[in-house]
């Protein structure tokens, strides 16, 4: 792959030289899903019913940007996340900035969240967290982009009380409610407690998308892209996003 970084090889920590090193071909390996281990220090967009926030991760990827624009790529399932300043058209603050620190902030906006919800068929008692990748525009390849698979997010259960503040009811959701409320009871139930006065609630858990097949470890190596290219033209803007009519 090109400008894959390579480790050096120092034949003196190995102990012996390079034509003495075995051969391993990687064919039928799969690349292990960043998913399945710890990424809590990865850029991550969480996406709720009632707007989105991205982790400080993601702030400091793009060094010194207070100000983004959304874009959404329809046929990939991608947001692309690109820098902007403040009185650009759609610009979007991200994040707040004090004593020249920025953190991370929410976002709201239900309309566009609607819409994702729409397009991925995601059920509104969830919320989503989706990793992010950097990466460079293919025909502007001096300017940094951030780029979500929304089809490679974890599902989270929403509390009745998350659920209520971000406008969701009970009657929308339907039959998944009970799928839900079970999930919720039985989080409850692993509830442990250091002491009498102090309980410790369980981690929450989140739940990787249906298609990836319990046994395997992610994507074969064959099949496995590194580098992420993003084509402008297949890109769409949030104000597009937003007028348009994307109820299919």
């Amino acid at each position: 792959m090109e400008n894959e970084q390579k480790p050096k090889i120092n034949t003196q920590i190995l102990g012996m030289t390079e034509d003495e090193l075995p051969r391993v071909s990687l064919k039928g390996s799969e690349v292990v899903r960043r998913q399945y281990l710890s990424h809590i220090r990865e850029a991550i967009l969480t996406v709720r019913p009632d707007g989105v926030m991205f982790n400080n991760s993601c702030i400091a990827m793009m060094e010194d940007v207070v100000y983004i624009q959304f874009l959404v790529n329809r046929q990939e399932h991608r947001i692309i996340i690109r820098a902007s300043v403040e009185n650009d058209r759609d610009s979007q603050r991200w994040c707040n900035e004090k004593d020249g620190k920025r953190k991370s902030r929410k976002i709201t906006g239900r309309e566009f969240s609607i819409r994702v919800y729409r397009m991925m068929g995601w059920s509104r008692g969830y919320y989503y967290k989706i990793c992010g990748t950097p990466a460079l525009q293919v025909d502007k390849e001096d300017e940094l982009l951030l780029v979500f698979d929304l089809d490679e997010c974890e599902r989270y259960t929403m509390t009745a009380k998350g659920r209520k503040a971000a406008g969701v009811t009970d009657e929308e959701l339907g039959e998944e409610l009970q799928k839900i409320q079970e999930e919720e009871s039985r989080k409850e139930a692993e509830t442990v407690t250091s002491d009498e006065s102090t309980p410790k609630k369980s981690k929450r858990k989140g739940r990787f998308p249906d298609s990836w097949d319990s046994d395997s470890f992610g994507v074969p190596v064959e099949e496995h892209e590194n580098r992420v290219e993003v084509d402008r033209l297949q890109q769409i803007t949030l104000n597009d996003f937003l007028e348009g009519d994307f109820s299919e």
